[in-house]
């Protein structure tokens, strides 16, 4: 029970402090739902039909489910009970996302013996497991709509796995001006503007009027 309970803080910890979410930084420029720069939303991984898959480009878009996996016996068991999980929520299902510690050879067997569905990534230098600052496979990475960490689970129950889910779906996404980085409500936003699939708010006109004129400059912050 104590090396459970030591694990499961030593993960809430490390995971935590990489994701650094919005709600603790001083101006964004951490966050993985604003920069992709470093952490996770800054790699560049392979997906087994040969494709680089920037991580930035999915995370901060829809509620993800990430698994950080190898392919022995102990994954096997974790990605079945992940896919199980994910397969009952029906309509309101997260992006999944495998991310297996192997070569592509190892992982296209792997995935194809647990019918994995979803995004899999090889990643045989575990550059996903230094970045997410996690020592221990499989662990499956929670996060929400906005691109912040909700949890770390290395348990990977079926309870474990579904309150995760219910726990990230239901987090309220913390949203920031793009332009001045200022924390704002969709609801009393006083402008927003849907650009490339996503819809951004701002505290001002002002400010909505700036992005406007650039918006790259400021999402690319």
């Amino acid at each position: 029970m104590k090396l459970l309970l030591t694990i499961g803080i030593t993960l809430t910890m490390a995971v935590g402090a990489a994701f650094a979410q919005c709600a603790m930084c001083q101006n964004g420029s951490s966050c993985l739902s604003m920069s992709s720069q470093g952490g996770l939303a800054g790699l560049k991984l392979v997906s087994l039909n040969g494709d680089t898959v920037r991580l930035s480009e999915h995370i901060g878009k829809m509620p993800m489910l990430m698994v950080l996996a190898g392919t022995d016996e102990a994954s096997g068991k974790a990605v079945d009970v992940v896919q199980a999980a994910v397969s009952s929520q029906g309509d309101q299902q997260p992006m999944l996302v495998y991310v297996l510690a192997a070569g592509t050879k190892a992982t296209k067997a792997f995935a194809k013996a647990h019918n994995l569905t979803g995004l899999v990534l090889v990643d045989q230098k575990k550059t996903a497991l230094a970045a997410a600052m996690v020592d221990t496979m499989p662990v499956a990475l929670f996060i929400d709509q906005s691109g912040a960490f909700v949890k770390a689970d290395a348990k990977l129950s079926d309870a474990s796995v579904n309150d995760g889910i219910i726990a990230m779906t239901k987090s309220e996404p913390i949203l920031k001006d793009p332009v001045c980085g200022m924390t704002v409500d969709k609801k009393t936003a006083a402008a927003s503007y849907d650009y490339q699939g996503k819809t951004y708010y701002f505290c001002s006109e002002a400010c909505k009027d700036n992005f406007l004129k650039a918006p790259q400059k400021y999402l690319s912050k």
